[in-house]
Parts: C-alpha cells; sequence; structure tokens
C-alpha cells in the first residue's frame, strides 16, 4: 500500500508557547562520511540563538553525539542538550545527568566494535566512551552483515542494547532513548507547560516523535523514511532550517523576549 504523504508542518500561532526539541545529524545538518566532517554554519547557529531567546529557553538539541561532542560542534552553546540518545543530558540551568556505566563495561563493548570493524574493512568506528558507534556510510553494503552479527552477540553484552540509525550501528546503555529525554526536559523550566516540537529524521527519532505525539505535540520527520510516528514532515535539513526560519519570523511578530547570555558560536 502506497504511503499518504505527510503534510508540512504549521506555524505557532500568536498565542502558542512552543518547545523546540532538535535532532543534529540529517536534521539540522547534512550527514558526513565521518562525524568529526561536520560543521556548523555561522548563520545556522545565528538561527538557533534567536530562536531560543524568543522561547524564552525552550530549545534543546537531541542527538546521538556526545554533550563534549555536541559542545564542540557548536561551540559550547547556552541551550539545553541531550547527547548519546539521552544518556547524557545538561538542563537549560546547566545542571548535568548521565548514566554510569563501568569501565570494564566500556571496554568489553569497545573490544567488541573494533573486532567488528576490523572484519569489515571501511567501517568507520565512532567511540563515544559509554556507547560504541559503527558507521557503514562509505561502505553500505556492511551495514546488514554488522545488524546480524552484533544482534548475535548482544548476550554477552549484559546491560547493551543495539541502537541502529542511517547506516550506523550503535551499541549503547539500555533504558534511555531520546523520548525519555524529551520527557524529562519537558518537567523542567522552561519547557515545563509548553507544546512540544520534535524535529528528526532517523530511525532513532521515533522516540522523540511517540513522546512528543502523547503531548499533543508537533512531530517533524525530515525526509521521507517509512515508516514514522511523525505526523508533518519537511524533504531535507535546508528546508528543515528554511521552516525554523520561518518559525522565528512568527516568533518576532509576538513579545520581546527575555535577555539570556549566548556563550560561544559557531
Amino acid at each position: 500500500m502506497p504511503v499518504s504523504p505527510l503534510p508540512a508542518p504549521p506555524l505557532p500561532g500568536t498565542e502558542d508557547r512552543w518547545a523546540l526539541f532538535l535532532d543534529v545529524d540529517g536534521t539540522l545538518l547534512e550527514f558526513a562520511e565521518r562525524p568529526d566532517d561536520v560543521r556548523v554554519e555561522p548563520t545556522l547557529y545565528a538561527l538557533l540563538a534567536e530562536l531560543y531567546a524568543r522561547l524564552d529557553g525552550a530549545l534543546a538539541l537531541v542527538s546521538g553525539r556526545s554533550l563534549g561532542g555536541l559542545d564542540a560542534l557548536f561551540g559550547s552553546p547556552p541551550w539545553a542538550m541531550a547527547g548519546l540518545h539521552g544518556l547524557q543530558l545538561r538542563h537549560a540551568d546547566g545542571e548535568m545527568r548521565e548514566t554510569k556505566v563501568s569501565a570494564s563495561r566500556r571496554t568489553l563493548v569497545l573490544h567488541t566494535a573494533e573486532v567488528l570493524a576490523r572484519a569489515h574493512p571501511g567501517v568507520l568506528l565512532e567511540n563515544k566512551d559509554m556507547a560504541v558507534a559503527l558507521h557503514c556510510r562509505s561502505v553500505p553494503e556492511h551495514y546488514d552483515t554488522l545488524h546480524t552479527e552484533i544482534k548475535r552477540l548482544l548476550p554477552e553484552l549484559h546491560g547493551y542494547e543495539l541502537q541502529a540509525g542511517s547506516q550506523v550501528l550503535e551499541l549503547k546503555p539500555v533504558g534511555m532513548d531520546k523520548g525519555k529525554a524529551v520527557a524529562e526536559l519537558l518537567e523542567r523550566a522552561p519547557f515545563a507547560g509548553r507544546l512540544p516540537v520534535y524535529l528528526g529524521d532517523d530511525l532513532t527519532d521515533e522516540h522523540g516523535f511517540a513522546a512528543t505525539n502523547l503531548e499533543n505535540g508537533i512531530s517533524v520527520r525530515v525526509g521521507a523514511r517509512e515508516p514514522t510516528l511523525a505526523q508533518y514532515s519537511l524533504p531535507g535539513t535546508s528546508s528543515a532550517q528554511a521552516w525554523l526560519f520561518r518559525v522565528l519570523n512568527v516568533l518576532k511578530q509576538g513579545a520581546v523576549p527575555h535577555a539570556y547570555p549566548f556563550g560561544g558560536n559557531a
């Protein structure tokens, strides 16, 4: 059965109080063969900074990257961020929360991933400390085989699970996902009481869509991946940025934002 195309997301009404939750790779930024090759243009940083101010701080990045990686990419921004699919979380007030994993468990998982990467030339291993990702973007033919091998090995990696994504397979501690991170952020200022609006492109973002839908929010898939729980869709990263610019223009017609300090730049 053909899938009906999803509509474009709406813009905020003058009385709406939105909270923006934004995935990074594949949503705000195009993918690169190596995660370190991605760069944030000054125009994107300026857009996010102004949205953050207009929303009284209710903007968060929700990413598979670590918080350290996000800080390096965005220049240590002031907004809230969930890293490693929510295993790391920095609240809007700067308070940190991080899942604890023993050094022996991290070492075992890293060693397992290293063996798999060596067996599949061209697969890029990304060590995220408590999580490990195997990127197949330059050798997509290895993806299915790796997926099968990791599932076979999972019973030996107690406390870890497989998180599949767009040409990436990640081993991460169980018990946390992007949806739980969104729900946690929504419990505290400045997100509490606001309508969640979540933009994401990947399978990992389905948890975020689910959490947003439970709050009667606005879930937006970037790209064309199916199936999805998202209610709306934008074709790609450039259209996602263009839509965010339109959101900002609507917000500018409202009240003057509170003053927020802006640290760093891209």
